[in-house]
């Protein structure tokens, strides 16, 4: 789902400087793009968008069976704007862990043990989201622009659709924005939004296009979160907010990891940070001149919360919340650590 006013946010993932140019096939009925391609002024890198998805990726993370279809279809236009087949093809390694990262999420979309939506359904993490995204929610002004960075199937993006916004989305993994994509037009939101395939260690995205970035839990998907934290505060305005939810470090995580060995509820591939404290994110944050505050959140554990349904859930949540939030010695142990940062 490609909206044509997201365009002028865009730029090269593979020059990282170049605007991109459009050529339009067709559209959607609500005006989105169906099929074209943006081409590269700069390097002439081109970037199909098939399906109503655009695929904004360089490289060996490319689709290439799904970019070598798109060239056999649309071979003869493509050669008149002056573009290449080579420039589609891998023509550098990917990061490995970024790979990884691909390959799990591509998984998660559609398998037999547990799909991203199911995930997204547990009662302990309906719960949890509702905690956040009530928390933020009274932060975010009306006609803002909003950057979900590794949005997946559109979990993150979901609770801000029938909030007066303009949502950018994207994620690494391609089945997972197909779904994004799917979801939204099915729901016929208020806001207005667009979902495209792109890889978040370099944004490809202008610098100071965004009102507020969120990161709903990623950070601890990448290699170098410190770079994607350098990325996020590039892109927002003089400002901006951040907001983020990240697997806290805390001195109970050993109980939960014991109980995920023996009860797996959901499957994880973290990066080089599988946990996050407050003085990670500070020291990634506030050298970039931003003004940081964290809090805790999740003091009972996840297998636990799921026994218990979603409304019980949410509500014995919230209490542990509060009740945790005036204990010295608790407040900073929560399972997830909730981040905001304001650009300055």
């Amino acid at each position: 789902m490609l909206r044509p006013e997201t365009i002028p946010l865009l730029r090269c993932p593979a020059c990282g400087a170049g605007r991109l140019a459009p050529e339009i096939f067709g559209h959607l009925e609500d005006g989105a793009i169906a099929s074209g391609v943006l081409a590269c002024g700069t390097c002439r890198s081109w970037y199909p968008v098939e399906d109503g998805i655009l695929e904004l990726l360089s490289g060996a993370l490319a689709y290439r069976e799904d970019r070598e279809r798109f060239w056999k279809a649309n071979e003869e236009r493509l050669l008149r704007l002056g573009l290449e087949k080579s420039t589609a093809e891998a023509s550098e390694s990917a990061d490995e862990a970024v790979a990884r990262q691909q390959s799990h999420f591509d998984w998660y979309a559609d398998n037999e043990t547990q799909t991203y939506l199911a995930y997204e359904a547990t009662p302990f993490w309906r719960g949890a989201d509702a905690i956040a995204f009530g928390e933020w929610r009274g932060l975010v002004r009306a006609g803002s622009r909003l950057l979900d960075a590794g949005c997946a199937e559109g979990r993150s993006t979901f609770p801000w659709m029938n909030t007066d916004l303009e949502i950018v989305g994207f994620d690494v993994s391609k089945p997972l924005i197909r779904q994004a994509s799917e979801r939204y037009r099915r729901a016929r939101p208020l806001a207005r939004a667009s979902f495209f395939v792109a890889d978040a260690t370099r944004f490809p995205l202008r610098s100071s296009s965004f009102d507020v970035v969120q990161g709903y839990g990623v950070l601890h998907h990448f290699p170098e979160p410190a770079n994607t934290c350098r990325e996020i505060v590039r892109v927002l305005r003089p400002g901006g907010l951040f907001l983020g939810s990240e697997n806290n470090q805390t001195v109970f995580r050993v109980f939960f990891d014991w109980l995920q060995k023996i009860h797996p509820i959901w499957h994880e591939e973290a990066g080089t940070h599988a946990l996050i404290s407050e003085r990670d994110l500070r020291n990634w944050l506030e050298p970039l001149g931003c003004r940081v505050t964290t809090r805790t959140s999740v003091f009972l554990l996840p297998h636990l919360m799921n026994l218990f349904g979603n409304g019980l859930s949410e509500k014995m949540l919230r209490a542990t919340d509060r009740i945790a939030g005036h204990i010295p010695f608790l407040r900073g142990e929560g399972g997830l650590i909730l981040v905001r940062a304001e650009k300055p």
